[in-house]
């Protein structure tokens, strides 16, 4: 997956880092030219001294054939900025951090896929979204050695009328319909709208919610 961050700090740092290691092909763009050397140096990802915010950096960096863009600089405007651009060529996922929460309906009327706040989870936070789309993770059992995972059935998926709690080598533990929590039964029927709640190994999540 070839992806941007736009930001060098803290957590654009470690994303790259992070990314960089599940054979993601990462640019970031960090506008102070001392940090942007350091990351550049630290770092296996291409690293460009720029702003990140107007079309001809965006381009240089690739936007247009990029397949996530994600803005974590401690700055929303910037923030902003960046991501109306990857809205307007078509970035199929777009990511940024929230500096002031007062900011957040700004990028909600832009339409930004995902939205994270200022916490040390912000990292694990993209890495799943990029991961599995569509995908919350709840819980994360024994080390992350297992998971808790939230998946909305949609339409198209082969699953709609699947029946029974086996999902591949997950198990449904829940469903939510239409405001009803459901604890399945051996013969429980899975439609399209359903949000399921399923435990399974780590190693198998990113197969499971590929088949959902």
């Amino acid at each position: 997956m070839k992806i941007i961050i736009v930001g060098g700090g803290a957590i654009g740092k470690h994303a790259a880092d992070i990314l960089s290691k599940k054979n993601n092909n990462i640019t970031i763009l960090e506008k102070d030219k001392k940090r942007a050397n350091e990351l550049a140096n630290s770092l296996d990802s291409l690293v460009i001294n720029d702003e990140g915010t107007d079309m001809i950096s965006l381009k240089n960096a690739g936007i247009e054939t990029t397949d996530a863009f994600i803005a974590l600089t401690g700055d929303d405007k910037v923030n902003l900025m960046g991501c109306e651009i990857a809205k307007n060529i078509g970035v199929p996922h777009i990511i940024t951090r929230i500096n002031n929460p007062g900011n957040e309906e700004l990028f909600v009327k832009l339409g930004i896929n995902m939205l994270i706040p200022v916490t040390q989870d912000a990292v694990n936070l993209i890495d799943n979204h990029l991961s599995s789309p569509g995908t919350r993770v709840l819980a994360e059992i024994g080390d992350n050695k297992a998971q808790i995972i939230e998946i909305m059935i949609p339409e198209s998926s082969k699953f709609v009328g699947h029946k029974g709690v086996k999902i591949d080598d997950g198990t449904i533990s829940a469903i939510y319909r239409n405001g009803l929590i459901i604890m399945p039964e051996k013969n429980i029927t899975i439609n399209a709208g359903d949000v399921v709640i399923i435990v399974a190994k780590t190693e198998h999540i990113s197969k499971i919610t590929k088949q959902l």
